[in-house]
């Protein structure tokens, strides 16, 4: 399972992890732990999700290799 993660204002970052065998959203400040949460309205009752842009890791296509021919 891949982790999604969202990044907020003044430094607010959410990010999915499991805890205790359940996903929860984890909450930091600058770096710093602020809390768990188990559904995004827990989040929002401290973080405006409008206020939150969803990260995105783009992974480029694996380049093909040279078939050893001349174009």
């Amino acid at each position: 399972m891949t982790a999604r993660r969202w990044a907020g204002e003044n430094g607010v970052e959410v990010e999915t992890t499991i805890l205790n065998g359940r996903e929860v959203y984890r909450l930091s400040k600058d770096g710093y732990f602020v809390a768990y949460c188990a559904t995004m309205d827990d989040v929002a009752a401290i973080v405006p999700p409008s206020g939150l842009i969803e990260i995105v890791e783009l992974i480029p296509e694996p380049e093909e290799p040279p078939s050893g021919e001349c174009p």
